[in-house]
């Protein structure tokens, strides 16, 4: 699994991804820093989460439409259903990777709450809370993206699907709000990821939402593993 996060990882940095990746989250969590923050004068980073949470949707499946389609569509897929790994290491290693690439932003977007501690006082709990959160949702997001990407051997299509996904996913919160019977807005809620988030923004950690989180993140990283089973049996 190492040599697998190793090769992919790498490979976002000598081809252009990577950094074009790290370039538009930097430049839009940047621009919403100081427009929310700056612009208001405020130490509280909940506003600058609920934008960037709803940017991630947009940006993250730039990392993810290559992750599994790219080696479909080059046949190197092959090498590594033969290779003497498991297809959840195969999976997990390269889901690793572009984890990685996505959290190399989001320690640099970490100058931001340093910034606001030296200027103001800033709240770590909650701040900490938000951090969780966001990185816990786009966990979910880089694992339906994978899943995506496993489908098909085009990137156009894997990143479209991704989209579609997700936009689907944000509906269920807005519809929520035109359901009248309190149950099923209520699981309408609980069903959108995005909508979840909100309970990070409290300053209570909760682990309800952490363990949602992370069981959709592991049900969709399962559903790529399946999707890779079926081809190594055939």
């Amino acid at each position: 699994m190492k040599a697998i996060f190793n090769r992919e990882f790498s490979s976002y940095f000598t081809s252009m991804l990577g950094y074009v990746f790290l370039t538009i989250f930097l430049l839009l969590t940047g621009v919403m820093f100081y427009l929310v923050n700056i612009g208001y004068m405020t130490a509280s980073m909940t506003g600058f989460f609920a934008s960037v949470t709803r940017m991630a949707v947009f940006f993250l499946p730039l990392i993810t439409m290559r992750l599994f389609s790219e080696d479909r569509k080059l046949k190197t897929d092959q090498l590594l259903l033969t290779a003497p790994i498991s297809t959840w290491e195969m999976v997990l290693g390269k889901f690793l990777a572009a984890f990685g690439v996505f959290m190399t932003g989001v320690v640099i977007t970490m100058i931001y709450p340093c910034i606001l501690a030296a200027w103001g006082s800033l709240p770590i709990g909650e701040t900490i809370n938000c951090y969780v959160g966001f990185i816990l949702l786009c966990s979910v997001i880089l694992a339906i993206g994978a899943f995506m990407s496993s489908l098909t051997e085009s990137q156009i299509v894997a990143a479209a699907a991704t989209y579609g996904a997700l936009i689907f996913t944000m509906l269920l919160g807005s519809l929520s709000s035109y359901v009248s019977n309190a149950k099923i807005e209520s699981v309408l809620l609980w069903l959108s990821p995005l909508e979840r988030f909100s309970e990070f923004t409290l300053g209570i950690m909760s682990f309800e939402p952490i363990i949602y989180y992370l069981s959709l993140t592991g049900l969709f990283l399962f559903f790529t593993t399946m999707v890779f089973e079926g081809r190594r049996v055939r």
